[in-house]
């Protein structure tokens, strides 16, 4: 493409989602903006996803857009795909986008206006609405209540709290990329999380509360391995750790104030695993999860909703067993329904 505008790669790693993909690759070619490379990264799928996105290749090339179609010769990962698609890229901006999600057609338009008007910014996150497999929408509240730019510190003291975008809200800078390359490190489940942090220890963060990306969310049940070893809290309890240490390096304070809190959360994420064990019958987990939880929040065993858990668990079979899940669906997994006040070190973000 001929443009004075700055290059984006758009990443669209993949695997076994030709169901969606047609929808994803058509949001694309939809966009508004006009100087735009796509990597499609096909990570050995089984269905029809690699026929699709050949499908595409004459669709971007009479627009004049470059698309990169590879296919893994194995299945190497989630992680490992989005960084290979990542290696192919050449754009001053980068956005990954999976396969299964779609963007609102000023999505990339409006995320470069603001990294273009705003150089000390690292990244730019979007508010998201959730969709399911029947198509049906959500619009969740924004997590902040108005579009601003907040200070690298305050927010890297946020993302220790809640890591707020998924990959697919987010368009990073490179060159913040490559300044904090010599940190990465590989995660099982908490990568996209260290990835806003480290970015928020090079440079601001702007946040747009529009929703312009629509999430797929896969509705069910159903466990997978990282929850039945607990991985996910180990995992997120060695995150807090690394939070710190980069924090030190790049003097941020806010991270280190913020440390004890975030860990007794890590408590609160350990009941929510746990109510899930206890609906799909897997009580042995459940019972660990609530011993976690007592690891990370020593008071956390004196809440009403650990009592709750713990009669669940103790009371499996009984016929008091389900009016008990259901009470405590209603009360402890609600969705957040508010907004929050940036800090106070932010500056409004005008569009």
């Amino acid at each position: 493409m001929k443009s004075n505008n700055p290059l984006v790669s758009i990443l669209v790693p993949n695997y076994n989602y030709g169901r969606y993909l047609r929808q994803c690759l058509d949001s694309i070619l939809a966009q508004t903006y006009d100087n735009f490379e796509v990597i499609f990264r096909d990570n050995s799928s089984t269905d029809d996803s690699f026929e699709i996105a050949m499908e595409y290749y004459p669709k971007f090339k009479e627009k004049g857009i470059y698309f990169s179609i590879h296919r893994n010769k194995y299945n190497v990962g989630s992680d490992k795909n989005s960084a290979l698609c990542q290696d192919d890229s050449s754009g001053e901006y980068v956005y990954t986008l999976a396969s299964d999600d779609y963007i609102a057609p000023s999505f990339i338009e409006k995320c470069v206006k603001v990294l273009e008007e705003n150089r000390e910014v690292s990244m730019v996150m979007t508010e998201r609405i959730e969709i399911d497999d029947a198509g049906n929408k959500k619009v969740l509240p924004p997590f902040y209540n108005k579009n601003c730019i907040v200070d690298g510190d305050a927010q890297a003291g946020v993302f220790m709290m809640s890591g707020i975008a998924i990959p697919g809200q987010r368009m990073f800078r490179l060159s913040s990329v490559t300044k904090t390359r010599m940190f990465a490190r590989m995660w099982n489940v908490a990568g996209d999380w260290y990835m806003n942090y480290r970015m928020s220890m090079v440079g601001d963060v702007a946040y747009i509360k529009e929703p312009l990306m629509y999430y797929r969310v896969h509705r069910g049940n159903e466990t997978n391995n990282s929850e039945l070893c607990c991985l996910g809290s180990f995992e997120h309890y060695q995150l807090l750790n690394q939070f710190v240490e980069l924090a030190k390096v790049f003097d941020r304070k806010k991270p280190i104030e913020r440390y004890d809190a975030a860990v007794k959360k890590l408590g609160g994420m350990c009941l929510r695993y746990a109510f899930k064990m206890i609906q799909n019958d897997e009580i042995k987990v459940a019972r660990k999860y609530l011993i976690l939880a007592e690891f990370y929040d020593a008071d956390i065993v004196k809440s009403d909703a650990h009592i709750r858990l713990v009669r669940m668990v103790d009371g499996i079979g009984s016929s008091e067993c389900k009016r008990m899940m259901d009470e405590y669906m209603k009360m402890y997994c609600n969705e957040r329904t508010i907004s929050y006040d940036p800090s106070e070190e932010h500056r409004d973000l005008i569009l």
